[in-house]
């Protein structure tokens, strides 16, 4: 990882530099050639007006003209030209001898060419061009003074400069790839704790957190880490515990079970007990068997929520046949139940399989704790109210009764709570645990509006 970001950094970096140095030699080289012709434009008006004084044409008083260039004193050469082209004067009489016609066809063109302009930039030099009076003051203009230099002082100032540069620039990357190098560490670094970290959870070593303070995204991620870690901690511990107590509850009646059926083998029970022991050996394995069923029950409705099957559904009917379902428990119990239903019925997009099993754990859990009766409420909005006359809940009860495993005084399996949270929260309801004033649980359903049917 470190040393692949790196590695882009630093190709980005020297990509960036050798597009600002080729950038910046263009640049530099325009401006000095700009330069180079505005001066010489400068220079130029100074010779027309002093060099060539009535009386006087050219006559070898000249040879050349200084001027700045950069802040530094450069040389250029000069031709005089009459308007037929021959020399009048020069600087350079080998190159251009006075009394000939120029044989420098550039030169011609810049001094006469209709579209030559005030100035030309060649391969090797640059040149200017100023209309003078050979006649003296107050004549019309009527040659030409060309005033140029080569190319080679531009060539070695843009060197000096790009010289400069190249040592900016190298001292540039030095700093860049030391920061760069601090910064991908800096960013590297919590990255490879996430890693740990991550290999530590994938070991089921909860404890501990992700220490990292960049005050960024960074932190904020690893605030989101530790909370993962939290909840798959939590996760990890609530199955353990769920095996711990499925364990639990299938070894007494296994023991049970096990320890009827070798006596029964070993002829320890008299054979008028025999049919009692069978009865109860039968009755632990339908206990076992309710508990299994229960076991698989809840794993499928805390993670196979497509197994439920939504429809439109009469809650109405579907609460009527959960209170006859119970009916034969209450009245071996003596318990009266009372049933306020709203007319005309509630439809509502369910599945009345898991809703009947629903109204059915929290039905038999108040027949078992009531006194006297259980008192079932549907409402309108999809509520439903379920309380008795029992003991009620204690009050830090109301928070755990639906933890799977839990038993209340008087409590069966542990499950039925749970499952009923689940089948709730499935169908995108609300379900709680309280105590009604008078006393006695009341256990309160909300289905939520969107699955009313209108």
């Amino acid at each position: 990882m470190f040393k692949r970001i790196f590695s882009g950094y630093l190709a980005v970096l020297l990509i960036s530099f050798i597009v600002l140095a080729l950038a910046f030699s263009f640049t530099v080289r325009q401006y000095l050639i700009n330069d180079t012709v505005q001066s010489l434009h400068r220079v130029a008006e100074t010779l027309s007006a002093s060099a060539f004084q009535p009386g006087i044409h050219g006559g070898g008083n000249l040879r050349g003209a200084f001027f700045k260039l950069a802040n530094r004193i450069a040389y250029a050469d000069y031709v005089v030209l009459r308007q037929d082209g021959i020399i009048i004067d020069s600087s350079d009489f080998q190159a251009y001898p006075h009394g000939i016609k120029n044989i420098n066809e550039a030169f011609l063109e810049l001094a006469f060419g209709e579209e030559s302009g005030e100035s030309m930039v060649e391969r090797d030099l640059v040149a200017v061009k100023y209309p003078v009076s050979l006649g003296g003051s107050g004549k019309q203009a009527n040659g030409v003074l060309i005033l140029y230099t080569q190319l080679d002082l531009l060539t070695q100032l843009n060197l000096s400069i790009l010289s400069i540069l190249a040592l900016a620039l190298g001292a540039g990357t030095l700093v860049s790839l030391f920061a760069g190098l601090l910064v991908t560490r800096v960013v590297v670094k919590p990255l490879q704790q996430f890693k740990n970290r991550a290999s530590e959870l994938a070991r089921r070593r909860f404890s501990g957190k992700l220490i990292i303070n960049t005050g960024d995204e960074l932190e904020e991620l690893a605030d989101a880490f530790n909370e993962m870690s939290g909840q798959l901690a939590e996760y990890d511990r609530s199955q353990k515990e769920f095996f711990r107590n499925a364990s639990h509850e299938l070894k007494t009646p296994l023991m049970s079970v096990q320890g009827y059926a070798e006596a029964i083998k070993d002829g320890i029970i008299p054979d008028k007990e025999k049919e009692q022991s069978l009865q109860l050996i039968i009755r632990e394995s339908k206990r076992m068997k309710a508990l299994v069923e229960e076991f698989v029950y809840l794993s499928k409705m805390e993670t196979l929520k497509e197994n439920y099957t939504f429809k439109r559904m009469n809650l109405a009917d579907t609460v009527l046949e959960a209170v006859h379902s119970v009916h034969s428990l209450a009245l071996e119990k003596g318990i009266a139940i009372d049933t306020e239903v709203a007319k005309n019925g509630i439809t509502v997009n369910g599945d009345p399989e898991k809703i009947h099993r629903l109204l059915l754990n929290i039905l038999s859990n108040a027949v078992r704790c009531a006194h006297t009766f259980v008192r079932l409420e549907l409402h309108k909005n999809a509520k439903i109210i379920i309380s008795d006359d029992g003991i009620g809940f204690k009050e830090e009860e109301t928070e755990i009764v639906f933890e799977p495993f839990y038993k209340g005084e008087n409590g069966g399996s542990g499950l039925g709570l749970a499952i009923s949270r689940a089948i709730v929260e499935n169908h995108g309801g609300t379900i709680n645990a309280g105590n009604n004033p008078s006393g006695g649980a009341c256990i309160t359903i909300n289905l939520p509006v969107d699955n009313l049917v209108k």
